[in-house]
């Protein structure tokens, strides 16, 4: 596949196509998350989860993913007009190295969430 965000084809696209594409301007960033949890019973998986997602709405952005067998894998995505910057990916990135139930952290660079393979 081709850059969607090259210059030659962003200069020949109208700003409504730009968005309807969203390229250019109207990209969208994120980046993926996969973070390892010590040997946590179901209640503190669950307590874990709540905080996890309570920090990502706290940044105004979204989560989609999973978690299961001990492991949260998944890709922070904006919402509402809220971009994922890298001060987000950072601070969600401290919360979950901040934790003492997580074990291994691994997050991702800022990525085009529309036209990369996550």
């Amino acid at each position: 596949m081709s850059n969607p965000n090259s210059p030659n084809r962003l200069k020949r696209l109208s700003p409504r196509q730009r968005k309807k594409l969203r390229v250019g301007e109207f990209q969208e960033l994120g980046f993926t998350v996969v973070a390892a949890l010590a040997g946590l019973d179901d209640a503190a998986n669950d307590a874990f989860l709540n905080g996890w997602l309570e920090a990502v709405d706290a940044q105004g952005v979204s989560f989609g993913g999973h978690f299961s067998d001990g492991q949260l894998d998944g890709i922070v995505f904006p919402v509402n007009g809220v971009k994922v910057t890298a001060d987000v990916q950072a601070a969600l990135a401290a919360w979950l190295k901040g934790r003492s139930e997580v074990s291994g952290v691994e997050v991702s660079g800022l990525l085009d969430v529309w036209h990369s393979a996550w």
